[in-house]
């Protein structure tokens, strides 16, 4: 789901923001581990434990010192935009372990901000430049410009699987509209009767949403479905706009009164029913991503003047997603109502986060003291950005482990004893050895013998506790992870 716009004029305040990030934070040891279905326990030297089956992974730059993940689709493919080593702007595409450059066009500032389930990629080039679409096909890879509507500028917000691309354009008269462009050609979608509109969204039916200035001057929500704008209202407030639609045509819309008392509504498109988001207790919320259920996440203030994340449903209303310390906001959801945001924690770090069945967890960084979570997808992969242990901002994937890379990962922190001298040789290596054993087991195939292995791992670390060679603290998070493994494989 898209949030609002990317304003060319944005792109240069992220920049700053992410270069005064990098230099303000210091680098910390984090991270959580992980397995499919599994719940890890790793100990971070900033936030305390962790409790999530994901791991942070760096996806790296393009030889520059700061890189953003902004979505992800279902096969895994990642797309953001990147520094390269000469200072320019890229989008890049992730696959496979790789970052590929999308080059669009010999621009140096660009980026994308969408791609579909076919790997199609849009996004735009700063400053007065257009909307383009890339998509790769069987010996090479296509970029087109998608133009504009006489004005000379363009960009992109989101493509459907259908590869048709909103956005907004600006006029021959000077006016910014929103457009749909699908085989070739940009189709003005005018506006409610004033200047100005955008598109913010789609669905696979072709239904698109945004905000649009009326004759009166306000900007009100629409929806526009084959070739009519429809007005969606203001719902008690001066001004509205449509952020997001899910695919039973149920839309997600901010609004802002003048009294500044706001609350989003949800519109369900098919009945007409719509419903108000209400609040934490505070005066505001706002809605950022919708899923299939209908279920909406954002931010609200709370009646003790926090700012939580929330979700909301039909039925029970607005729950408070709470925080890892002090305030969150929910950025997306998948259809398993998995959140994904980002939360201060007590010692008032930033840090990503994944909300699923009551219970906030903390996904860690990537060695530094900031990450914030942006996208998911329904296999519970997350993406966003994180600072490093060298304080650059960098594209990260929050993804699960398979078992044999669990037990890797138990085998590493291992030998972050050793390297502490909390353990010695000996120690160390009679634990991992058990370790590799139990991964040869599970590379083949004998369950059974790898899971006697990992007790006999746990066994010897009970005992380093009892004889005080490793503290609880120390010993409890490596039995936890064993554990995990062991109950991963049934």
């Amino acid at each position: 789901m898209a949030a609002r716009p990317f304003q060319p004029w944005q792109l240069s305040v992220l920049v700053l923001t992410i270069l005064l990030a990098a230099c303000s934070r210091d680098g910390a040891r984090t991270g959580p581990t992980g397995v499919d279905g599994i719940r890890l326990e790793a100990e971070s030297a900033t936030s305390g434990a962790y409790a999530v089956g994901l791991i942070p992974i760096d996806l790296g730059t393009l030889g520059g010192n700061e890189s953003e993940a902004v979505d992800i689709n279902e096969a895994g493919q990642v797309v953001g935009y990147s520094r390269t080593a000469g200072g320019e702007l890229h989008p890049f595409l992730w696959e496979n372990g790789k970052m590929i450059d999308l080059g669009i066009l010999g621009e140096q500032l660009s980026f994308a901000v969408d791609i579909n389930e076919v790997g199609q990629v849009v996004g735009s080039w700063a400053f007065g430049g257009h909307a383009f679409l890339w998509e790769a096909g069987i010996m090479d890879t296509t970029i087109t410009d998608l133009g504009d509507l006489g004005g000379g500028e363009s960009a992109a917000s989101a493509i459907n699987d259908a590869g048709q691309v909103v956005g907004y354009s600006r006029t021959a008269g000077g006016e910014t509209h929103a457009f749909l462009w699908e085989n070739g050609t940009m189709t003005d979608l005018t506006t409610l009767g004033g200047n100005n509109s955008s598109a913010i969204a789609i669905n696979e039916a072709g239904q698109v949403v945004g905000e649009s200035q009326t004759a009166s001057g306000e900007t009100h929500a629409f929806l526009w479905e084959n070739g009519t704008m429809f007005d969606l209202g203001t719902w008690d407030g001066d001004n509205s706009s449509a952020i997001a639609i899910n695919e039973a045509g149920q839309v997600v819309a901010d609004r802002w009164p003048s009294d500044g008392r706001s609350a989003g509504f949800v519109l369900d498109w098919r009945t007409g029913e719509v419903a108000t988001l209400g609040t934490l207790g505070g005066p505001w919320s706002a809605g950022n991503a919708i899923n299939e259920a209908g279920q909406v996440v954002g931010i609200s203030q709370t009646a003790s003047v926090d700012r939580h994340a929330f979700l909301w449903d039909w039925v029970t209303g607005m729950t408070d997603l709470g925080d890892l310390g002090r305030g969150s906001s929910a950025s997306a959801i998948n259809d398993a109502g998995q959140v994904v945001g980002e939360s201060q924690t007590a010692s008032g770090e930033t840090h990503a986060f994944l909300w699923e069945n009551g219970t906030m967890f903390d996904l860690g960084t990537l060695g530094g003291e900031y990450s914030r979570a942006v996208a998911i997808n329904e296999a519970g992969q997350v993406v966003g950005e994180s600072q490093t242990a060298s304080r650059e901002i960098h594209a990260v994937l929050w993804r699960t482990l398979s078992p044999v890379e669990a037990v890797d990962q138990i085998v590493d922190d291992v030998e972050d004893l050793k390297a502490a001298g909390i353990l010695n040789k000996g120690q160390a290596n009679s634990l991992t050895n058990k370790l590799n054993i139990a991964t040869g087991m599970l590379n083949d195939g004998k369950i059974t013998a790898a899971v006697n292995m990992l007790e006999a791992f746990i066994n010897e670390i009970e005992a380093f506790i009892e004889s005080e060679i490793l503290t609880p603290e120390e010993g409890q998070p490596l039995i936890n992870a064993a554990r995990a493994v062991i109950e991963g494989l049934g």
